[in-house]
């Protein structure tokens, strides 16, 4: 979201309009789960886990609080309050009995990365295989539904860096695009013209790297797919390298 649109969005949602300030966090709840993770040290899913909740309360309390005149980035300021939040969770709940707090910064409340890693190392440990394991079984059944499997995966995909790159820029424009993505997941068919004009790329490599292309759409753009996103390391944007 471009500087200018974002200040006036959220001017628009701190003046107290509700579909504004909906729309902002629908928008954003990617980044709420990538940042939430990140603090957590682990994949986070929102049907599961409490602590999406509370990033998700921070990034409404971030709006309120956020002084878009002052000229501070949002993101980070969304960052700072979402790790607060959850640090007081993990203490008022007690989760982490283990936790041995260091000295806190006063006007920061943060916990060091090497403190937060290890009072989350345990809870990590007993989750993580389990949550993926579910994610992964989740997205083979949804792949079923657009007849690829995961043996078609491996068999179609890119070999060379080149061809990886543009399946995955051509899949970010794809995935970007809820027109497109509304086609996609109602006909069960790519859209081959229009991703060739949106893109550039020709069409016969669109047609190649069909089955391929399906799969990292739903991936990019389903936020209960955010585990293989990290595991695969996708970018955000078209432009970023994979």
């Amino acid at each position: 979201m471009q500087e200018q649109v974002l200040k006036d969005t959220l001017i628009s949602a701190k003046s107290g309009d509700p579909l504004v300030r909906e729309e902002l966090i629908r928008s954003h709840k990617a980044f709420i789960a990538r940042v939430s993770s990140k603090v957590c040290s682990r994949y986070l899913t929102w049907d599961n886990d409490d602590e999406l909740s509370i990033a998700l309360l921070a990034f409404n309390e971030a709006i309120d609080s956020f002084d878009p005149h002052e000229g501070a980035s949002f993101h980070s300021f969304v960052q700072m309050v979402v790790r607060r939040r959850l640090v007081d969770y993990f203490r008022k709940e007690g989760k982490h009995q283990h936790l041995s707090l260091s000295p806190m910064n006063l006007e920061d409340e943060e916990l060091s990365r090497y403190d937060l890693d290890t009072s989350l190392e345990q809870y990590q440990e007993n989750k993580n295989q389990e949550v993926f394991a579910q994610v992964v079984e989740n997205y083979v059944r949804v792949l079923c539904d657009y007849n690829v499997t995961l043996d078609d995966l491996i068999k179609v995909s890119p070999k060379h860096t080149d061809s990886k790159q543009t399946l995955t820029r051509a899949a970010l424009v794809l995935s970007n695009n809820p027109g497109l993505m509304a086609l996609l997941k109602t006909y069960r068919l790519l859209p081959i013209k229009e991703l060739e004009v949106l893109t550039g790329i020709k069409r016969k490599a669109l047609e190649k790297g069909r089955k391929y292309l399906i799969a990292l759409a739903l991936i990019l753009s389903e936020p209960d797919f955010y585990p293989l996103k990290i595991f695969m390391q996708l970018p955000e944007e078209p432009g970023e390298k994979v």
